[in-house]
């Protein structure tokens, strides 16, 4: 029987080589899109990419999606990644299938199925209007993936979303193939996997089985694994503190601190009773932590340990091992298992409180009063010393080191209260941060933010149908004081749209009050020949008559000092439009130097310094204030968001005041906060290869490799690559060979 089978999947395999041709013909030009563009370092290479490089044959599977596209219509996109480069593997899929454009922007959504290595997950997310089983779908390329037949897998799960599209309100186009896909795409699995892609019920029952008991007993070995009440903490060894504290000099509290931190001699008394009595350190009693830690003698004398370290493997082994249709000997073997891990698991919580125990004292210093260590405050002080007035006292320090921490934080915890309450879209980070700076009330800030963009979605139907992101346009006017010249704003974009401006272009010029053709043309022609967005020559054009020679002049000038490809256009446009040419590299200059005495050096830190530049606090308060909010979005639970940290660390933007002079920003579309409009092209805008953000600064991602720490990441940027400016292109839109599409949410996988 399983002969026949086999032979007849093969008779179907040749039917599809003599018809596909055929169908293809019919269904027009479904060839993989060319040049179809790269996203965070993945590169396009048609319908399937294989960015890890795991799968021999990529045209076999580039055969059967094309084929499945041409019957259904849904474009497709099967990535393979090592690994995504952020996010989790869902919502890099998400932003993936944005960025490419995947799906025809006037016809059948697209597909996006993104299989990730290093979780070993695989994703499947789809375009609006498409709901798909994605689990059962991506679930069809678990058991090869497993065994790292790559290639068996891809064409299992295409053939699996064949049999969903072709189901009756699957939606898959009106031009049904009746099975003939999913057949050739099983025999190629078969001809790839030795026949396993003719998955059986009895196989997939098994997989369930043996999955759910492969959680059992992670959970029953887990127990394993001591408490946090069971572990020792410093807390439970400090001495309190005793006698009196002198003041001292910040320079002397931060001596000290680097002395008990690299273990050296503490020669201070007086600083080390003043770090003390304000917990930049604590004092512990170090043999108590030995005492406490010691593994009991009863376990140390016995010999057991070793035996049941054994016996736990050989158990976890034959209890795995056991029969499926054999549940009553699972559990014997289960319990079993349970009375060897009850029986070890006071030599593991023992040995786990012995080697914290050590490395609590390894980090012990000798001092005159005791064994001393630095709290978390203690470590930020002496990381943030480099840019602290080491002359005043040591309290006032820290009240300027408390007040830019508890801003950061209070910031951060905004941008989340707003992030929650906004709809899932690419542009609700960047919203959420807008809002953030609006009102120190998140509701309030919200509240005023969902009028307007409600106000926008019923008379901007226009905005909709060119894909443009309401969301995003909402809370610019909102920020620039427009949120009472919709209607002004809506038939600016009209007329504009009717001079012939694509709709990136069209909606810049409206954000910027242009809407007369002769002032359109003379500020496309300036933004052409400066390589600027139209919305930033305007605001150059407006700040002063030489604008645009002021900018070229700090163009120059940044490419003296080694700033090369994006970076140096952004960072000249910043200064350009927000200090007096005289003023602004020497401020430039002291920005830069103040975040490098915190370690954040590179590109990204110098486009954070030309917006320290203009703080009104001053370079060094700014620097503060920017590693202060670099940590605290980093432990957000938002990705990525500590991207925003150089706007909401600069003392501006908020209120609706202009950035720069702190005056209201006057009603009325030709009147803006070039900062904010300047800042949020790059945040909220898809640039030329289709992602989000600052690119290609924003692309490479090295900067974030310490982001948990005062002061984050460092540098590691080299000069941008292609120009991204040339016109903002504020939503969808087609680019390289995809349709366009876009619009991707919601989705889901399987993991093997």
């Amino acid at each position: 029987m399983g002969s026949k089978i086999l032979r007849a999947v093969l008779l179907a395999t040749l039917s599809l080589a003599i018809v596909a041709p055929a169908a293809l013909a019919q269904t027009g030009d479904t060839g993989a899109p060319a040049d179809c563009g790269e996203y965070d370092g993945v590169v396009c290479r048609g319908w399937f990419s294989d960015d890890a490089g795991v799968v021999a044959d990529d045209a076999r599977v580039e055969e059967a999606i094309s084929a499945l596209v041409a019957a259904y219509g849904h474009q497709i996109a099967f990535v393979i990644v090592s690994s995504v480069p952020h996010g989790t593997p869902l919502s890099f899929a998400q932003d993936l299938g944005d960025a490419w454009g995947v799906g025809l922007a006037d016809g059948p959504p697209g597909i996006v199925i993104l299989v990730d290595l290093a979780t070993r997950r695989t994703e499947l997310t789809t375009g609006p209007g498409l709901d798909l089983p994605a689990s059962r779908i991506t679930g069809a390329g678990d058991s090869f993936f497993g065994r790292s037949d790559f290639e068996g897998g891809a064409l299992a799960i295409v053939g699996s979303l064949e049999q969903e599209l072709a189901q009756p309100g699957g939606d898959g186009s009106s031009s049904r193939p009746s099975g003939r896909i999913i057949l050739g795409v099983l025999a190629a699995a078969a001809l790839v996997g030795g026949g396993a892609a003719l998955t059986s019920v009895r196989r997939r029952k098994v997989e369930r089985i043996r999955t759910v008991r492969a959680e059992l007993v992670d959970g029953d070995v887990a127990r394993l694994e001591p408490a946090g009440h069971e572990l020792p903490a410093v807390a439970d060894f400090t001495v309190p503190f005793s006698g009196e504290a002198v003041p001292v000099a910040t320079t002397a509290a931060v001596t000290t601190l680097r002395a008990v931190h690299q273990g050296d001699p503490v020669d201070d008394e007086a600083a080390l009773r003043a770090v003390w009595s304000l917990a930049l350190v604590v004092v512990v009693d170090r043999d108590r932590v030995r005492r406490d830690t010691e593994v009991p003698l009863e376990l140390r004398s016995s010999a057991e340990r070793p035996l049941l370290e054994g016996a736990l493997q050989s158990a976890i082994r034959e209890t795995l091992d056991v029969d499926e249709d054999d549940d009553r000997l699972f559990e014997v073997k289960r319990q079993e298992l349970n009375r060897i891990v009850d029986s070890l698991r006071p030599h593991r919580v023992a040995a786990a409180r012995q080697r914290l125990g050590q490395a609590i004292v390894d980090r012990l210093t000798a001092t005159p009063l005791g064994f001393a260590d630095l709290t978390d405050a203690g470590e930020r002080l002496l990381r943030a010393a480099p840019a602290l007035d080491g002359t005043v006292p040591l309290a006032t320090s820290l009240e300027e080191l408390g007040t830019v921490y508890s801003t950061a934080t209070a910031k951060t915890e905004r941008l989340q209260t707003l992030y929650a309450s906004l709809p899932d879209s690419t542009t609700r980070p960047a919203v959420a941060a807008a809002l953030a700076d609006l009102s120190e009330e998140p509701a309030a800030a919200f509240e005023r933010y969902e009028q307007v963009r409600t106000d926008l979605s019923s008379t901007g139907a226009l905005l909709t149908r060119d894909g443009l992101s309401i969301p995003a346009i909402a809370a610019l006017l909102l920020l620039n004081h427009d949120e009472d010249d919709l209607d002004d704003f809506v038939a600016a974009y009209h007329s504009n749209r009717d001079l012939g401006l694509d709709p990136g272009e069209a909606v810049e010029c409206a954000l910027a009050g242009l809407r007369e053709p002769g002032e359109i043309e003379r500020v496309r022609a300036e933004a052409k020949r400066l390589g600027l967005p139209v919305s930033i020559t305007t605001a150059l054009l407006r700040r002063r008559d030489d604008g645009p020679a002021v900018y070229q002049e700090l163009l120059d000038e940044l490419a003296k000092e080694g700033v090369s490809g994006d970076a140096r256009q952004t960072i000249a446009g910043i200064l350009a439009v927000s200090l007096e040419p005289a003023q602004a590299l020497r401020r430039w200059f002291e920005a830069r130097e103040a975040l490098a005495t915190l370690g954040l050096e590179g590109t990204y830190a110098d486009v954070a310094a030309a917006f320290g530049a203009s703080d009104p606090r001053g370079p060094r308060t700014f620097a503060l204030a920017y590693a202060a909010q670099r940590q605290a979005l980093a432990r957000s639970e938002i990705a990525d968001a500590d991207r925003f940290a150089p706007e909401l660390a600069h003392e501006g933007t908020s209120g609706q005041t202009d950035t720069w002079s702190g005056r209201p920003i006057p009603r009325g579309l030709s009147d803006f906060d070039p900062f904010t409009l300047f800042y949020y092209h790059w945040v909220i805008t898809k640039g030329h290869l289709g992602s989000y953000g600052w690119e290609p600064i924003y692309r490479d991602h090295s900067w974030s490799a310490d982001r948990g720490s005062w002061w984050g990441g460092g540098g590691g940027f080299a000069g941008g690559g292609g120009s991204s400016w040339g016109g903002g292109s504020w939503g969808g839109g087609s680019f390289g060979g995809w349709g366009g599409g876009g619009g991707f949410s919601g989705g889901g996988g399987s993991s093997w």
